[in-house]
């Protein structure tokens, strides 16, 4: 049987492979496998129940998924830190609300002005982090936010 003593190991092992990474794409096999190593479980499956308990271990380590493990049968999860500039954009995304539709359309908004898509897609090695100015979101700037969630 799995235990909350097993799905604290796997939220470690997953944060440690975030490491200090903005997000990490997992697939659900992976997490599955994660979590059959640590139990001994060879046939266990991570549900509902068990993807609410894995993603409450995850939030204790500091440590969010998308979509939720729960609630979805997706192939993959995104895994990226709690309380981050991702995490506002996942939670803005994810909760609409009058409330927050002029703070994400104006992260957005100076995210897709600032950023040179075209020549993005056609050189990958090429890094554009030393050319953001600053671009404030609450008070902050978001380059500042940026490099803050790459730890």
């Amino acid at each position: 049987m799995v235990t909350r003593a097993h799905l604290g190991l796997v939220a470690r092992d997953l944060k440690k492979r975030l490491g200090t990474r903005a997000f990490l794409t997992v697939r659900r096999s992976e997490i599955t496998q994660v979590v059959r190593d640590f139990s001994g479980e060879d046939s266990t499956r991570v549900k509902t129940i068990m993807g609410q308990e894995l993603e409450q271990a995850l939030l204790e380590q500091g440590v969010r998924c998308f979509p939720s493990l729960a609630e979805t049968s997706e192939d993959a999860v995104r895994l990226f830190h709690a309380g981050t500039f991702t995490g506002a954009i996942v939670d803005m995304l994810r909760h609409p609300a009058p409330e927050t539709d002029r703070e994400l359309a104006e992260a957005l908004t100076k995210l897709k002005g600032r950023w040179n898509w075209t020549e993005r897609a056609e050189s990958p090695e090429h890094s554009t982090e030393h050319e953001f100015e600053p671009v404030r979101i609450r008070g902050e700037a978001l380059s500042r936010t940026v490099l803050r969630d790459r730890r």
